[in-house]
């Protein structure tokens, strides 16, 4: 289980921005350090007002997990889904979280280690640092580190970040409630608009899905329908 001290996170940014700015704009990534963080929707921070992009020069959207971490498989469902309504997912596949020594259990979830992902306006970078038996999976490269290093030096998971503005440490609800489920029950729960499950998960889908739309300016199709609309006037 992993959570972290938001506000000792984003002290620590302050200090990494200052050291690492001149380093990051190598690299062809912007940051501004002037930027007061506040929060923006659910539990995302909006952490500065300046886009964080690499060559593509699209949208970031950078996740950090591991298979095991049971917050790590419920914040993934939230990602497929939320991602989908900007591009096309492949090589996805199922797995669950770990069966041992973690507060939640069997998690279903997907792991992006193979994964695919293409996008006219997103570009998704996804980080499996061990598989569900706690082996080591994905290594980091250079540029995850420096993300890391200004967003989230204690490399705390599950991790995202969307277009260098919003960060969030954790997962968006509980895993508690996928308990005891296979993939086709979340999916059945997903697809049922009376579900608390269902509503719990699609919550954090429209959160990530607003906060993709206010980064590129609302050009997809999903970020003209009235709920997103309506989220991305919070931000």
């Amino acid at each position: 289980m992993f959570f972290a001290d938001r506000r000792a996170i984003l002290a620590q940014i302050k200090i990494d921005r200052a050291r690492n700015v001149d380093k990051i704009n190598s690299e062809n990534l912007v940051f501004v350090s002037s930027f007061i963080p506040k929060k923006a929707l659910g539990k995302f921070m909006h952490v500065t007002d300046e886009p964080l992009k690499r060559q593509s020069g699209k949208s970031l959207v950078f996740f950090m997990g591991a298979g095991f971490c049971p917050f790590c498989a419920a914040e993934r469902w939230t990602i497929v889904n939320a991602l989908a309504n900007f591009g096309r997912w492949e090589g996805l596949v199922e797995t669950a979280s770990a069966g041992h020594d973690e507060k939640y259990l069997n998690i279903p979830t997907f792991s992006f280690a193979r994964a695919k992902y293409e996008s006219d306006y997103v570009e998704f970078v996804g980080r499996e640092t061990a598989d569900r038996n706690f082996e080591p999976l994905q290594e980091l490269d250079e540029k995850d580190f420096e993300i890391l290093d200004m967003f989230n030096p204690d490399q705390i998971i599950p991790f995202l970040l969307i277009d260098g503005q919003f960060m969030q440490v954790g997962a968006g609800y509980s895993p508690q409630i996928l308990e005891g489920m296979d993939h086709a029950k979340v999916k059945a729960e997903l697809a049922n608009p009376a579900s608390p499950v269902g509503k719990a998960i699609k919550t954090e889908i429209d959160n990530i899905t607003a906060l993709i739309c206010k980064s590129i300016g609302g050009k997809a199709d999903v970020c003209n329908s009235e709920n997103i609309k309506n989220l991305v006037g919070k931000i």
